[in-house]
């Protein structure tokens, strides 16, 4: 290679960071340095729904354009990548650097650079992992800076990520394109700065989409990347959790709600505590503001409360006195207010928000005082509620029974319709039945007889279902496939069954006088003979007798 001049190699690298600073996504500066932040926003609702976007370009072949003027001062060989470039401008400066803010800008853009490196593995923003959804197929972690480089070397202008950038081909197009988004135009912004530094143009750099095989993603075809999701939080140096290992996060890790967002300001901080007759601690919340109005000489104040209840109340405040939304009540000097309890609103739109408020409520129930109070101040208290026994025990059947609605739901990974109707104690028995299967478990099933087809003529072993819904309160629960057997069953044959084969018959099966049929999920349990026929778990129902109750 032809050994060429610090003057030279300093003029190819301003040519080249005019030609980035010329580009049209670098001449909006600030559309460029959001980007080149890597902003992550996020919408949650009062469910807990959340949903991710990252605004990406608007075009995304013009984003290609710039990752590609941009490229060359990232790459060793180049004469004008970024090492070389500050190499000449040092050697070119001599003596002369040696003084003040020149030569501290010098080493700040320096040590930018090097940070913002797109060889390797380490993590400048963010790193992905993913996993299927019962843990297998399960990636490494894999940083932004492997994701940004595999775009460039796999998507854009090469087909050969190897190294390190070979295991972000493990994901999706999108996030290496995304990756890519934040990486480039953070170099395209350190070219353009270190390019007012020599007095030359800045580099700004676009990414686009490579097509790869028939069924990946050759297009972005959005300028919004937006996923439903959950967010986590913990501790500043919390480790993350390696989905080879499990798919939880542990208990340093909580899901980020509704509540945790509204208590990012501190002014909305509000503590609930239900105490009993003789002063105990039955619960506590960290409950928040989610809404404040001035009306005349009043605010209102909206509460939420274990992130599904909302209780309103009503402060006067002195006439005489500036009304704001955001006066903190009775923490304004030593001024006391009174307060009106206004009532109450349950959020029911999913049954994790049903239960939540349901088990609020029993809680409510068990209290002979619940409190609100401010920076350890008083400034509201409820007395004990006015639900009488037999609601009191409605309220409990109710929460037994979304909690099994909302064990299915993390079991199967579906979100059902709320449960708002009505429902008795079979559809209980069948929705309880139905939860421990899910789980693995060996139950007791029904105890009358059961008419099936054998195709092949002999009396059955065993008696399948196959997967399904139970309708418990208008929610259409799925229920897994289900094998029943008793170990003394008896099989009495009716006769032919011509529709099922030639050779088929039909027979009733019942288990023994007073017992019932055992069931499991063959998918969930495994079974292999009568010694492993052994109940692993009793239904546990408020009400019900196990060993009486008639299905």
């Amino acid at each position: 290679m032809t050994q060429i001049s610090d003057e030279e190699l300093l003029g190819r690298f301003v040519l080249r960071a005019r030609r980035v600073h010329a580009h049209s996504l670098v001449q909006d500066w600030d559309e460029l340095l959001y980007h080149a932040r890597g902003e992550f926003q996020a919408n949650i609702d009062i469910s807990g729904r959340m949903s991710i976007m990252r605004r990406l370009p608007e075009h995304e072949e013009v984003f290609e354009s710039l990752a590609s003027r941009v490229r060359p001062l990232t790459v060793k060989s180049e004469p004008v990548y970024y090492v070389k470039v500050f190499t000449a401008i040092d050697r070119l400066l001599g003596d002369r650097q040696g003084d003040g803010p020149h030569r501290e800008r010098l080493q700040q853009l320096r040590r930018a650079w090097e940070a913002a490196e797109i060889q390797g593995t380490q993590a400048q923003a963010y790193a992905l992992q993913s996993a299927r959804i019962d843990g297998s197929e399960a990636t490494n972690m894999v940083s932004d800076t492997q994701l940004a480089a595999a775009w460039l070397y796999a998507d854009l202008v090469h087909a050969d990520a190897t190294g390190p950038k070979r295991e972000a081909l493990a994901f999706p197009l999108r996030e290496r394109y995304a990756a890519a988004v934040r990486l480039f135009s953070h170099l395209a912004a350190l070219t353009v700065e270190t390019l007012r530094l020599v007095q030359s143009l800045r580099d700004s750099g676009v990414l686009s989409v490579a097509g790869s095989a028939w069924d990946d993603d050759v297009v972005i075809g959005a300028t919004e990347f937006v996923q439903e999701a959950q967010a986590f939080v913990a501790p500043v140096g919390a480790s993350a959790p390696d989905l080879r290992d499990s798919l939880g996060f542990g208990e340093q890790w909580s899901r980020f709600t509704v509540t945790d967002l509204l208590r990012q300001d501190p002014t909305n901080h509000v503590r609930v505590v239900l105490k009993d007759a003789a002063g105990s601690t039955i619960t506590s919340y960290d409950a928040a503001v989610s809404r404040r109005k001035a009306v005349e000489t009043s605010v209102e104040w909206d509460v939420l409360v274990a992130g599904s209840v909302i209780f309103k109340f009503s402060f006067d405040v002195d006439v005489d006195v500036d009304v704001d939304v955001d006066v903190d009540v009775d923490v304004e000097g030593e001024r006391t207010v009174e307060a009106h309890f206004l009532g109450w609103e349950a959020f029911d739109s999913t049954n994790e928000l049903k239960l939540s408020s349901t088990l609020l409520l029993i809680q409510l129930h068990r209290a002979t005082s619940m409190t609100f109070e401010v920076r350890d101040e008083k400034i509201v208290a409820l007395g004990p509620s006015a639900f009488s026994v037999d609601q009191v025990r409605e309220l409990e059947v109710f929460a037994e029974t979304v909690a099994d609605i909302v064990a299915i739901e993390r079991l199967t990974g579906q979100t059902l319709d709320p449960c708002n109707g009505r429902l008795d104690d079979r559809d209980r028995v069948r929705l309880r039945r139905a939860r421990l299967m899910w789980e693995g478990q060996i139950v007791h099933a029904i105890r009358h007889p059961v008419t099936v087809t054998a195709p092949a003529g002999n009396p059955p072993q065993v008696i399948l279902t196959a997967a399904g819904t139970v309708d418990v309160g208008g929610t259409l629960v799925p229920t897994p496939a289900i094998l029943m057997r008793h170990p003394d069953m008896m099989a009495t044959e009716h006769g032919d069954a011509p529709e099922a084969g030639p050779q088929a018959k039909k027979y009733t099966i019942q288990p023994p006088e007073g017992e019932r049929f055992i069931a499991w999920s063959p998918d969930r349990a495994q079974v292999s003979n009568d010694n492993d026929l052994v109940v692993t778990a009793s239904w546990d129902l408020t009400g019900i007798d196990e060993t009486t109750f008639p299905y």
